[in-house]
């Protein structure tokens, strides 16, 4: 009789541990990263978490990888990426100062940026040493405007407030305080749009554009297994792409309440 519990006991262990086994083998590689609100591309109150999130969500997928976004002040999100606290940060565009910090995946989306500015003020510029004469104001850490733009204002050749926010920037652009704000252009049209409401009428922005803005999922080069899961990521957008479902996911954005609402149809809709 013991004998005969004694060998059930043993198939029951056997069996809890091969279940174990089993799963353990099937569970998903997990990536926690960080982001912060920067909508129509990041937002935890967007459906899928925004435009971006959803690609980068659907390519780690493909590859066997979870994704976990948390949502932190942009400047948090940096330090607890730069750190190793978190795996890495959606969505940067590439800077010198970060490269020691980051490994950078292919590009994820090409942004516009522009200068918006009052449509009651008169605003016209070509090259950089037309704007010698205003002030504008940016984000602080935002570098999507491109090297050129970074190093006029580094060099002194154009006046940039760096303030905290892009809203604390347009509100200063409204009340006349600065004269332009550069902007990704969707990010602009939103975000004016969710402050403004019906006053977004009163922003345009200039056709001539800033830069066209590489974005990338960065991964923390103090996680070793960064490299992988990069190559994974990687693997995965470009499956995306080949596939058509990249494209889709952009249609059914482009066709959202977030864009048919706010973004004006003279925006190029899609950058590749």
């Amino acid at each position: 009789m013991i004998d005969q519990i004694r060998g059930a006991f043993i198939k029951f262990l056997i069996g809890i541990f091969a279940f174990l086994a089993l799963h353990t083998v099937h569970a998903n590689e997990k990536v926690r990263i960080t982001s912060g609100e920067w909508s129509p591309y990041v937002s935890k109150d967007l459906p899928q978490k925004g435009l971006f999130a959803q690609i980068a969500r659907e390519a780690f997928a493909l590859k066997g990888v979870d994704l976990e976004i948390e949502f932190f002040p942009w400047a948090r999100t940096g330090n607890l990426s730069r750190t190793g606290e978190r795996d890495g940060t959606l969505a940067y565009a590439r800077l010198p100062e970060r490269e020691k910090y980051y490994f950078y995946s292919d590009p994820i989306y090409i942004g516009r940026y522009a200068f918006f500015h009052l449509k009651s003020e008169k605003f016209d510029w070509k090259d950089y040493s037309d704007l010698r004469h205003i002030t504008m104001a940016a984000t602080r850490g935002f570098g999507g405007m491109g090297q050129a733009f970074l190093d006029a204002e580094n060099k002194g050749e154009i006046k940039v407030l760096r303030l905290t926010s892009d809203t604390q920037s347009f509100g200063m652009m409204l009340s006349k305080r600065v004269q332009a704000v550069p902007s990704d252009v969707e990010v602009g049209y939103v975000m004016l749009k969710k402050e403004y409401g019906k006053n977004v009428a009163l922003f345009t922005y200039h056709p001539n554009l800033i830069s066209k803005s590489e974005y990338h999922l960065v991964l923390s080069k103090k996680n070793p297994k960064s490299p992988e899961l990069l190559k994974k990521f990687n693997e995965g957008l470009a499956q995306l792409r080949k596939s058509g479902r990249y494209d889709e996911i952009l249609k059914s954005w482009y066709e959202s309440p977030v864009y048919l609402n706010t973004v004006p149809d003279t925006i190029p809709q899609n950058p590749k």
